[in-house]
C-alpha cells in the first residue's frame, strides 16, 4: 500500500486515529486501515470483527482501493487432502 496518513481527510478521523486505545480503527503492518465494525463474547473471550475500511466514515473520502488492499493479503495455504 502507499505510504498515507490516515486522517488527514477530516479532522473526525484524524482524532479517532489519535485516541489512546481505540479498537475501532487500526492499521495493520500491511498499511491497511480496518474499522472494527462489531464484536461477540465466544467460550475464548471477545471476538472483533473487522473491515478495511475504503472510505472515511466520517467524510466519505476514499482512503484506499480494493485492488491495493487485495495485494497486501497472505494467498491462503490449502489444506491437503
Amino acid at each position: 500500500m502507499a505510504d498515507v496518513t490516515f486522517g488527514s481527510c477530516c479532522e473526525d478521523l484524524a482524532e479517532a486515529m489519535t485516541r489512546p486505545e481505540n479498537p475501532t480503527f487500526f492499521v495493520e503492518e500491511n498499511g491497511v486501515l480496518y474499522l472494527s465494525i462489531g464484536f461477540a463474547e465466544t467460550e475464548e473471550g471477545l471476538m472483533w470483527f473487522d473491515m478495511a475500511a475504503i472510505h472515511c466514515p466520517f467524510c466519505g473520502k476514499q482512503l484506499q482501493d480494493k485492488e491495493a488492499i487485495a495485494a497486501t493479503e497472505e494467498p491462503e495455504e490449502s489444506e491437503p487432502e
